[in-house]
């Protein structure tokens, strides 16, 4: 019995070794290939057999995908137990959420045990950054992001009329959108009309593409969008009242840091916007106050313990949501607004605030 319970245990931790490697492949070679202009899925074709087969007949197998498990498990319980240390320079304030959605009392339990689609649960995230030498005069200056739309048809309208309301509650001086607007080029018009022609900002709505756009149209989702005001920043910089510059998308734009810092000055702050959060490996010593960022849905299905676990880029979920500091660039990574599929488990879709203050970053 001892023995038949402790071959159940490894068949079990081989399969949740399988499943790692798995994810491995799938967010690193997969959907982590930069780029290219089709994501690689032939890894799939090879990688499911070859974990199959082996598992199933392959005993030395068995005991290498447990001892993958068993590092995966070891590593999430240090990540528990013992977090980053909080960024300095960021103050968070509590978020709102607007449940469009009304479930029937029998099934409330289910939210709680995270069972739940949170796909129309808006939540409007709120956050203070503090800059050294911020001006005086835009001390307070307001940012509203939003990013990963994905327009549908099948979305209900009063998401996106949600959405814009609680924007314009915020009362931005800057909108910026993160790309990805829409999946199927069907709906530019549909996302042209019920959510960018209702976009306003003091100083303007900016925006940089994301790889569905590509896929979808470029020129086509550029075109509808300046129709209504939109300005695009495609490795350029704007001087506002602070500097603002975007990147193209990774995948399939041609990003060019260079071009988009030519005008900045490195001695004032500077914020940017750029699809995919892998860019800031692209950045080097450059700096950036707040760089928004969104493409990853923040994993869209998170699971109790494991997290996000299906994040498409080379980090995984390093960078899945939140913010992240590396060298001169203060990165946030948005959950993003749509879901294709439109599923969300534990993983709500966010409206992202920013105040920005005049102050030191250790506040």
């Amino acid at each position: 019995m001892p023995v038949k319970l402790a071959f159940s245990v490894l068949i079990l931790l081989a399969l949740l070794g399988d499943a790692r490697i798995f994810l491995f492949v799938l967010n690193r070679v997969v959907f982590g290939s930069h780029r290219q202009e089709r994501n690689p899925v032939w890894p799939l074709y090879v990688v499911v057999p070859l974990l199959i087969v082996a598992t199933a007949f392959v005993r030395a197998w068995l005991l290498a995908a447990a001892a993958v498990a068993l590092y995966w498990i070891l590593d999430r319980l240090r990540v528990l137990a013992f977090p980053h240390a909080p960024l300095v320079g960021i103050r968070d304030e509590p978020s709102d959420v607007i449940r469009l959605r009304k479930e029937h009392i029998p099934f409330a339990f289910l939210r709680r045990l995270g069972a739940h689609n949170d796909v129309y649960d808006i939540e409007v995230t709120r956050h203070e950054i503090f800059i050294d030498d911020l001006p005086e005069a835009i001390d307070g200056y307001r940012i509203a992001f939003l990013t990963d739309t994905h327009v549908a048809a099948f979305v209900r309208r009063d998401f996106y009329r949600e959405i814009i309301a609680q924007v314009h509650k915020f009362d931005p001086h800057l909108v910026l959108l993160g790309g990805d607007f829409v999946t199927w080029h069907r709906h530019i018009p549909l996302m042209a009309e019920v959510l960018i022609s209702e976009l306003r900002a003091r100083d303007g709505v900016f925006a940089v593409l994301g790889n569905h756009d590509y896929w979808a149209g470029a020129q086509d989702v550029q075109k509808a969008m300046e129709e209504k005001g939109v300005r695009f920043l495609t490795n350029a910089s704007v001087n506002l009242p602070l500097q603002l510059i975007g990147i193209d998308e990774m995948y399939r734009g041609t990003p060019d840091v260079d071009k988009a810092f030519a005008e900045i000055d490195p001695r004032q702050p500077c914020i940017g916007v750029s699809h995919h959060p892998d860019i800031i490996d692209l950045l080097g010593a450059r700096r950036l106050d707040l760089l928004l960022c969104g493409h990853t849905h923040g994993g869209q299905i998170r699971f109790p313990f494991f997290g996000a676990v299906v994040v498409p880029s080379r980090h995984e979920g390093e960078y899945a949501a939140g913010f992240h500091r590396l060298r001169n660039v203060l990165m946030y990574v948005s959950r993003g607004i749509g879901s294709i599929p439109p599923l969300r488990i534990l993983c709500r879709p966010e409206v992202a605030t920013f105040v920005l203050r005049r102050g030191q970053r250790t506040q």
